[in-house]
């Protein structure tokens, strides 16, 4: 079919929803019928800077509003976009602007020495300033404004056609470029419709960096589709989150665990009411910041969901029913994936039995860019291999156990990581818990687990907690107790950089100094 094309959602909403808002960002306000408006001026004023149908243009910026209205104008002109970490090293930014072979960059002042500096080898790039900066680069502000009340047609796309390249967070190796379709796009937003229940009353607060699925597609674009409103935030500020949810009526956010955790302290000093809230989603909670977001949030269904990049985003979301009984359960698959656990073979496993989580369905990317190795090894027999290690429980819901790269080898035996992890959650005074492999010069690797506490924790009481409820030889054998984790956009923790956090830290307690005192 040839009606793919994300952006056709706009002419619909500006007819149906005209006088709503549409989004909202600082002191500024889009109704649907003024987001179509720009949307259809920048592509206008793309296509006469010579952007057009499989253009790639990448996007260096924070959360800023021209960010969504470029991706929707290059998407109308069935051009590619390719959002890009702005905490990367212009080293780091050239060599995925190269890979990409991007025809042109948009950026904000904060990042512009930055992504100039990436383009010094790549004069050909073009330079777009989605907020003003200087004469060496085309004001997207301005083009709207030049090309005000032109009309341009959605390019007839298929579900195959390419509408964005995302590079993964890298927690385990180097990023690869995702491959995200207007298909895939488009069943996410059904997906997420259908899951959240999504409604045109509805208002989500964006924090999540729009460079991620995280931001554009949980549910991201898929608000829009049924004629709600995004409320979006430059950056995660607790503070600001808070008076947002209060003034704007907030229904439904996503948040990191650590995002969580820095809302509760806030809360005691900003007094928002946050009843409006009825869906929250979160990965990689503890039982006790579980608790904290029952507090915060008494009317929510508490989601805690799992999906990837190369899902575009949720693939699982604990179901309202089961957010108590099931905790700690990632849930059920989400409405047209299908997802298994199966063994090295590809043979599914007996419930309860560990294996690597697979998936297929309209939403699950094809490959990845320019790669056919890691497209073969992750994209086998029809099913796309996650990596990670789960199992289903007698009812069909999903728990995630582990990465399989994040499994400890420890004298002939294999633990899992999160199966420590979810023994030291268990304490009353922990926050979060992260579990890596250190290495030791007899046993090869040794569990060594880092923590956010509440007052009061002592490494020693959590050895004991753990020693009460695991063998011996899974027990950490260093606690390091520290403020946060370095995660990626997600939420999810990024344990390469906590084995290079490590080695700069001195532990709270090991093993070795308990054997000497």
């Amino acid at each position: 079919m040839s009606t793919a094309n994300i952006a056709a959602m706009l002419a619909g909403n500006a007819r149906r929803f005209g006088d709503a808002d549409a989004l909202v960002f600082e002191d500024r306000r889009w109704t649907h019928r003024q987001l179509d408006d720009d949307v259809n001026a920048l592509a206008a004023g793309l296509t006469a800077e010579g952007v057009g149908r499989d253009s790639r243009v990448a996007i260096v910026a924070d959360n800023v509003p021209e960010f969504l209205v470029l991706s929707l104008a290059l998407a109308k002109l069935g051009a590619v976009f390719v959002p890009l970490n702005y905490r990367l090293t212009a080293g780091e930014l050239a060599r995925l602007l190269a890979h990409a072979r991007v025809g042109a960059v948009a950026t904000v002042p904060e990042f512009a020495a930055l992504t100039a500096a990436a383009l010094a080898d790549l004069p050909q790039v073009r330079r777009f300033a989605l907020e003003p900066i200087d004469d060496g680069w085309t004001d997207v502000r301005a083009l709207v404004a030049a090309h005000r009340g032109a009309r341009v047609a959605d390019v007839a796309l298929d579900d195959a056609a390419l509408q964005r390249i995302v590079y993964t967070s890298g927690t385990t190796s180097l990023p690869k470029g995702v491959l995200l379709t207007h298909g895939n796009v488009n069943m996410n937003m059904h997906a997420q419709i259908v899951e959240l229940g999504l409604r045109p009353t509805d208002r989500i607060l964006n924090v999540a960096p729009l460079y991620h699925v995280g931001g554009t597609d949980l549910p991201g674009y898929g608000i829009w589709h049924v004629g709600g409103t995004m409320v979006l935030h430059r950056r995660f500020v607790p503070a600001a989150v808070l008076r947002a949810i209060g003034a704007e009526r907030i229904t439904g956010m996503v948040v990191a665990a650590t995002m969580l955790d820095m809302v509760r302290r806030e809360s005691a000093a900003v007094d928002a009411d946050l009843s409006s809230v009825r869906w929250l989603i979160f990965s990689q909670v503890t039982a006790a910041l579980f608790g904290v977001a029952r507090e915060l949030f008494p009317n929510a269904r508490l989601i805690e969901g799992y999906g990837l990049t190369e899902t575009c985003s949720g693939l699982t979301y604990l179901d309202a029913a089961h957010q108590e009984s099931k905790q700690g359960s990632v849930g059920l698959p989400v409405p047209w994936v299908q997802v298994r656990v199966v063994d090295p073979a590809g043979a599914d496993v007996p419930v309860g039995a560990d294996g690597e989580v697979v998936a297929r369905g309209p939403k699950v990317s094809p490959g990845y860019l320019d790669d056919p190795a890691a497209t073969a090894a992750a994209f086998r027999d029809g099913w796309f291999h996650t990596g990670d290690i789960g199992c289903f429980d007698a009812d069909g819901y999903l728990y995630i156990r582990d990465r399989l790269k994040d499994m400890i080898r420890s004298g002939g035996e294999n633990m899992s990581s999160a199966e420590i992890e979810n023994v030291l959650a268990d304490h009353p005074l922990v926050l979060a818990a992260s579990v890596v492999a250190a290495p030791h010069p007899v046993w090869q690797e040794v569990p060594a687990a880092f923590v956010v506490a509440r007052p009061g924790l002592t490494p020693e009481a959590l050895i004991g907690h753990a020693r009460e409820r695991l063998g011996r030889f899974k027990v950490p054998k260093e606690v390091y107790l520290v403020p946060e984790f370095p995660t990626n956009p997600s939420g999810k923790v990024l344990k390469r950089s906590l084995r290079e956090l490590r080695s700069t830290l001195r532990p709270d307690w090991t093993y070795d100094d308990a054997r000497r005192d």
